[in-house]
């Protein structure tokens, strides 16, 4: 039996669109147990850079080998004024002045985490930032460290859009 063209037309539609649907929704695996993750590669790093010193320390974190990253998460770790000491997610970033970001909502993102990391000690920071593996911004979630007076070490990963 034939169909008619414009219902062929609707059921490849709906089954495009549910393929699209299912490529572009994050599974609920994608984020189950990052905030843990995070923070256990936060505190490993902060551990390291007590053991090793913060040259060493830095350097090993901002190598993509170092053993800093797991999977889309990386360790970074900002001075108290801004400048990004290392980072695992961009080696180019390193010795940058980040003092003047902020996200599209006007959320002081790199201060925003250094002020957390300073003042509680530890902590976590939310903000709009893109994620690349989605091509979008999206809702970042931080967790933040103090390292010492001077300097914290963080790592996020990306809420999954509300349905």
């Amino acid at each position: 039996m034939t169909h008619p063209r414009w219902a062929r037309r609707v059921a490849t539609r709906a089954l495009l669109s549910g393929v699209l649907v299912l490529i572009a929704t994050p599974s609920r695996s994608a984020t189950a147990g990052a905030p843990e993750k995070v923070q256990a590669l936060v505190e490993r790093a902060a551990a390291y850079i007590q053991a090793v010193g913060r040259d060493q320390g830095f350097a090993d974190i901002t190598r993509p080998d170092g053993g800093f990253t797991d999977g889309d998460l990386y360790v970074f770790c900002n001075s108290a004024d801004g400048v990004s000491l290392a980072h695992g997610g961009n080696p180019k970033l390193v010795g940058k002045h980040l003092a003047d970001l902020r996200d599209p909502e006007g959320t002081p993102t790199t201060m925003g985490i250094v002020h957390v990391g300073l003042t509680q000690g530890r902590g976590w920071f939310e903000y709009l930032w893109p994620n690349p593996q989605a091509g979008r911004i999206q809702r970042k979630v931080t967790f933040v460290l103090r390292i010492d007076d001077q300097t914290v070490c963080a790592s996020g990963y990306f809420k999954p859009d509300p349905p």
